[in-house]
């Protein structure tokens, strides 16, 4: 058999695998939800939906949120003005992107991306160790996506039935359901605010997380110092692996110049050559490692370790491990936030990119809008299915 269909029928069968564990973990996990909601009768508490999923209703948020679209409505409606304008492009480059995608996994495999879902459940699609970050990142964007939903509608006088929570299977979501019929009969100026609202402000929020993660060095300066970097993980196929060096000691030198940061270390290892000896000096002792040929660049040297900056408390009550926490909660807040605000503007139902597209045709003069909305359906699906298909083909099944 040739190598590259070895490889997919060996992706295949992981697959495979990972989807009979993971229905297997969904059974015994929403048996159980069941079988609690039928014996504490949780239905009195504004639990229902079982056995298809889990909905939790209430009002008492509803004035929450009235308060603050009360603050300020022209402000709110100005800002929403620029979702608006900021949805098109949203929705462009998600087209863009997810067909340029599509096209390196036929011809480019090693240059494209892995586009596929993330199951939420810890040891099947993510990690315990990173299931907690995660949870944190798809909390916040539930929060603030469904949030600027409500205050948006409020701010153009459309009244909120209810707002809740949803637990569908192994996906978790929250809502906020205007009054119907107050948003039909809305003008399209007035929608496309409603629904360009939840993902411009998941955007607004992952360039502002992202830009507090490239900065980190700097807004850390106050309660912590650089001192090196830490070794998160040794690759086996590579020099470091035999080395002696361990996960999570911390390199402060090489070849006796100090290395303050990630930067520093990958500054210095872009003049070493590949077969060059350096030697690393970290808190544990020296360790010499030959370097390794960088498979893609004949002229880049590796030594094989996953890399993160170390970082000394300045206040004894602070823990060392605090920045690496956050900045791996940084990680996940922005590369959710972002690919969700792109994803969810696809002219794709049930994404809000959908009644977004209809409005905005509306609003232009289009009045049946039953044929585009459903060519646009049929290529943003199509795109978004190939996408994942050739992902879990090309590279398996991703756990993250």
């Amino acid at each position: 058999m040739p190598p590259f269909l070895a490889t997919i029928f060996e992706n295949m069968i992981m697959m495979a695998w990972t989807v009979i564990s993971a229905a297997w973990w969904y059974i015994v996990i929403w048996a159980a939800i069941c079988v609690a909601w039928y014996v504490i009768k949780a239905e009195r508490f504004g639990l229902t939906g079982p056995p298809y999923l889990l909905i939790y209703r209430t009002t008492r948020l509803n004035k929450i949120i009235e308060r603050i679209s009360a603050w300020n409505p022209t402000l709110w409606r100005t800002f929403w003005n620029i979702g608006i304008v900021t949805g098109v492009g949203l929705m462009m480059i998600a087209f863009y992107f997810l067909s340029n995608n599509l096209s390196l996994l036929l011809v480019k495999p090693k240059q494209a991306g892995a586009i596929q879902p993330i199951i939420p459940i810890p040891g099947v699609g993510v990690t315990f160790q990173t299931f907690p970050y995660l949870a944190v990142a798809l909390s916040i964007l539930l929060v603030s996506h469904e949030l600027s939903h409500g205050i948006a509608s409020l701010a153009d006088h459309i009244p909120l039935k209810s707002t809740g929570l949803i637990f569908a299977h192994v996906v978790m979501g929250g809502f906020v359901e205007p009054v119907e019929e107050k948003l039909n009969q809305a003008r399209n100026l007035s929608k496309l605010r409603v629904f360009a609202a939840g993902s411009f402000t998941n955007i607004v929020l992952g360039i502002f997380v992202l830009f507090l993660a490239f900065t980190f060095p700097t807004t850390t300066a106050i309660f912590y110092s650089h001192g090196g970097v830490t070794i998160s993980s040794i690759s086996p196929t590579l020099p470091a692996y035999h080395s002696g060096l361990s996960v999570g000691d911390t390199v402060t030198s090489v070849n006796g110049t100090k290395i303050a940061d990630v930067n520093a270390l990958r500054a210095y290892m872009g003049s070493v050559q590949p077969g060059q000896v350096v030697l690393l000096q970290t808190q544990n002792g020296t360790f010499a490692i030959k370097t390794a040929q960088d498979p893609t660049n004949s002229s880049h040297a590796l030594i094989g370790v996953g890399l993160g900056d170390a970082y000394s408390p300045k206040l004894p009550f602070l823990s060392p491990g605090l920045p690496a926490a956050v900045q791996e909660e940084e990680f996940w807040l922005y590369n959710v936030l972002i690919s969700v605000a792109f994803i969810n503007m696809l002219p794709a139902a049930p994404f809000d990119g959908d009644k977004y597209l209809d409005s905005l045709l509306k609003l232009f003069g289009v009045k049946d809008t039953t044929k585009l909305l459903k060519g646009a359906n049929t290529i943003a699906w199509a795109l978004l299915l190939a996408n994942i298909g050739l992902s879990l083909i090309r590279f398996g099944f991703v756990r993250y």
